[in-house]
């Protein structure tokens, strides 16, 4: 019983890694923000580059702007299948057109 239990548990914690996942939006000042997002880079889907821009465009359509990255870092191997982090710094300018 004490086995599979423990089976299970390892189970859920292997799949609850395979995805991408990515932090809260968190404000870094001056009008800016950041997002990470942290799994496999896949050939056949968006991965957590695609992912934290994602977060960040819709971030800044919930308040009616407009989503302007400002730097993307990279590490990890990256490539297919192997896993990266990617810190997005952005910041959410106004919608109206400049005169």
């Amino acid at each position: 019983m004490r086995t599979t239990i423990l089976i299970a548990v390892a189970a859920v914690a292997t799949v609850g890694c395979a995805g991408t996942a990515s932090t809260d939006v968190v404000p870094t000042g001056g009008g800016n923000y950041m997002v990470t997002s942290h799994g496999p880079v896949e050939a056949s889907g968006p991965g957590p580059k695609a992912k934290a821009f994602d977060d960040a465009r819709m971030y800044c359509e919930k308040s009616g702007k407009r989503f302007e990255p400002i730097r993307v870092m990279e590490t990890g191997p990256g490539g297919d299948g192997k896993t990266s982090t990617v810190e997005l710094h952005f910041r959410c300018a106004s919608t109206a057109t400049p005169q």
